[in-house]
């Protein structure tokens, strides 16, 4: 998708979130959504799960890496997809929207979206994580809502359980809309509400075969800490990606920010106010040694001893750098900081981002709930087969001297596969014959047809 360039150092800011603790939610609201009872629910994972019958076998802090596995690595997967545009994703949005279809799923194909979504963990933690998640960063400043939106036409085959369920712990809003353009608009506007007019529109359509809509919307509005006056804006030189300058509005500062470094980038981040959340900048290079600056002060640098030749991080591909970057790298590089005296400057800007995540989640590790003969979504509903035909995801951002708006939706889009495959056997060439009994199936005449005349 073409948007406006964003600049390297921020792809990581919406990460950052993943320090917040919290608790489950509760609903708001019960939809009155003609449903049907589910012969022997109790094997469906959110029946496991709600239980507490199973024994927690993975610490806070080891979901936490474990999902940061499942960012990072969609992350890594869309900026490599990205050439010389910008990006930005909401794992977050990702999670919940998926999570909320996984509570659906069963036998291997959910197994394939809990491993995807947080490696590793055993099913049930995996599954509960995204509901203590989703408790965790939400506040005043960052708003979550979700929705599952059902073809009228099947609104009759959806377990009620599973909606039970949704609503519960996502406070999903649950109806049941025409699949043509009426319900896309419907859709297009709770988006819309959600994202604080961000994100106008999500689908551009659906089909008849298309059944249920899962949806996540995040509205994120905060003012900085420490805003910046007039004084701290300037016009400067950017190098765009593709190796063209552009002038634009920077914000400059000193010593609000906290440090950030590893071996590969250098960085801070900046506090938005109330302490929950923080914009990180990432930029490509290693940091300066404290001895270079000391030998500066000291006089040496004119000693004999042979300048190291520096490398030049000036042209580093960010998409490329991003691509390549691992879970342990990101945390390598937020879980430091120091409060040295820091001088920065970073363009503000506006920038959209719209994607599917199909084939990234095939990559990542669960093909299955896209494969239309064989996804299993048994405790979703009695429509079978039932699959995930497209994971749509649509971001935007806007940063200034006020402070940050941001956005992010996804949609998990489910079809029903009720096509009958209709077979063709054309016999206008040779062919055998047979007539046999049915009992043992043995040919009592058998032959062939070279010609008919």
């Amino acid at each position: 998708m073409k948007v406006k360039k964003l600049i390297a150092t921020t792809l990581t800011a919406s990460l950052l979130l993943a320090t917040a603790t919290g608790c489950s939610k509760g609903t708001k609201s019960k939809s009155n959504i003609e449903t049907i009872k589910q012969d022997n629910s109790n094997t469906a994972i959110y029946e496991l799960a709600s239980s507490k019958s199973y024994k927690n076998k993975s610490s806070d802090e080891e979901l936490k890496r474990a999902y940061s596995e499942f960012a990072i690595g969609m992350i890594n997967r869309c900026a490599e997809n990205s050439g010389k545009e910008n990006f930005m994703v909401s794992p977050d949005s990702v999670l919940f929207a998926l999570e909320m279809t996984a509570a659906g799923a069963d036998g291997d194909t959910l197994d394939q979206m809990l491993e995807t979504l947080v490696p590793g963990a055993n099913k049930e933690d995996a599954f509960l994580f995204a509901v203590d998640r989703l408790a965790q960063i939400e506040s005043d400043q960052l708003k979550a809502a979700n929705s599952v939106w059902i073809n009228e036409d099947s609104k009759g085959a959806v377990y009620k359980n599973f909606l039970k369920y949704v609503e519960k712990n996502f406070d999903a809003q649950v109806g049941a809309v025409p699949f043509n353009s009426t319900g896309v608009k419907e859709i297009n506007s709770w988006v819309h509400e959600n994202t604080n007019g961000m994100i106008n529109k999500l689908l551009d359509e659906l089909h008849s075969e298309d059944k249920m809509v899962l949806a996540n919307a995040l509205a994120f509005d905060a003012k900085w800490k420490k805003k910046f006056e007039v004084k701290d804006t300037k016009s400067m030189k950017f190098r765009r990606g593709d190796g063209t300058d552009e002038f634009c509005t920077f914000l400059c500062g000193e010593n609000d920010v906290t440090y950030l470094s590893n071996d590969k980038a250098t960085g801070f981040y900046k506090m938005y106010e109330g302490g929950k959340y923080a914009f990180v900048v990432m930029l490509p290079g290693a940091p300066e040694s404290d001895f270079d600056d000391l030998e500066l002060l000291l006089g040496s640098s004119g000693s004999s001893k042979k300048e190291e030749t520096k490398p030049d991080y000036s042209n580093v591909d960010i998409n490329e750098f991003i691509a390549d970057m691992t879970a342990e790298d990101y945390w390598d590089f937020v879980s430091g900081g120091c409060s040295d005296d820091v001088e920065y400057a970073f363009p503000q800007f506006t920038s959209e981002y719209s994607t599917s995540l199909r084939d990234i989640l095939k990559d990542m590790g669960m093909p299955l709930a896209f494969d239309a003969t064989r996804a299993d979504f048994g405790n979703m509903s009695n429509l079978t087969p039932l699959f995930i035909s497209d994971v749509i995801h649509k971001t935007k951002i806007e940063v200034n001297a006020e402070g940050t708006k941001a956005a992010a939706s996804t949609g998990v889009i489910m079809e029903h596969n009720d096509v009958v495959m209709k077979r063709k056997v054309i016999c206008d060439r040779p062919f055998a014959y047979a007539i046999i009994d049915l009992e043992t199936r043995l040919p009592i005449f058998f032959g062939t047809v070279e010609h008919v005349y």
